[in-house]
């Protein structure tokens, strides 16, 4: 990472490069041990949390699955990791200019008793937005309108990784053609050790790890962010309680009260 004249972190130009050739980059180590098992602390006390009645909304629990959904709205402290000052300049650097909060959530990967040997092509590809009208090429810099941070709270060793088709975030071809002659030629599982963050593009290609019996569990903490006039995900749109009680830069983020500000400019 590279701090700016003003104390902005962004990419390195190898990063930087690497991420205009894959559509992903990993930061390792943002965050130490301590602050990793906070966040587990959080998200074991919201799933066990009754008086919490969004989390499973549309996202229910299965086997090998939690999806603990809106997570910046139930503790200060994940909401000011949103805006944490070495990821959001980094989202807005792949994005191209100042961001919403789309999407947050943690994941909990449980082991799966039926995984075994999974062919590649049959791991569960997906992609959010398509290259075609979900990026764009601003000051020869390929920009992502919807890009993640994936928070690694534990490490992924080998089978537990994130899996990612480097370049995919390119090549206009639907996920469920490019299964078609997918192959582990061309794609990676990522290897990381808790604290690490993963910026993704949202037009790559990308899968989540199938936990083989005896694995521990897994967990992430996401954040999903756009440019401002783009909409929330499906009941992320904040409550009016909440940007009551936040501070201007967390409900800039939470409303996208920038609109069509997003990049400046002449029109």
């Amino acid at each position: 990472m590279e701090t700016s004249v003003q104390g902005a972190t962004r990419l390195t130009p190898a990063q930087r490069y690497f991420y205009e050739v894959n559509g992903y980059v990993v930061l390792e180590g943002v965050f130490g041990p301590e602050e990793c098992r906070r966040f587990i602390a959080l998200a074991d006390r919201m799933d066990a949390d009754p008086a919490c009645g969004y989390k499973h909304d549309g996202y229910p629990k299965t086997p090998v699955l939690t999806v603990l959904s809106r997570c910046a709205w139930y503790d200060p402290h994940l909401l000011e990791t949103a805006l944490h000052p070495v990821l959001l300049p980094v989202i807005e650097e792949v994005v191209g200019g100042e961001v919403r909060l789309e999407e947050h959530q943690y994941l909990i990967n449980y082991p799966d008793p039926a995984a075994g040997e999974v062919p590649v092509r049959e791991e569960g590809w997906h992609r959010g937005i398509a290259p075609s009208f979900g990026s764009y090429q601003a000051e020869g810099r390929y920009c992502c309108l919807f890009a993640k941070a994936f928070i690694y709270l534990t490490d992924n060793g080998p089978g537990e990784g994130t899996w990612v088709v480097p370049g995919s975030h390119k090549v206009e071809t639907p996920g469920k053609e490019l299964r078609q002659f997918l192959d582990p030629t061309l794609a990676r599982q990522l290897e990381t050790r808790a604290g690490d963050v993963l910026i993704l593009s949202e037009t790559l290609i990308h899968a989540g790890p199938r936990l083989r019996p005896g694995s521990a569990p897994r967990y992430s903490l996401v954040y999903g962010y756009t440019a401002p006039h783009m909409q929330t995900w499906n009941r992320y749109d904040p409550p009016a309680e909440l940007l009551e009680k936040a501070s201007p830069p967390a409900r800039r983020l939470l409303s996208g009260e920038l609109r069509y500000g997003f990049r400046g400019g002449t029109f």
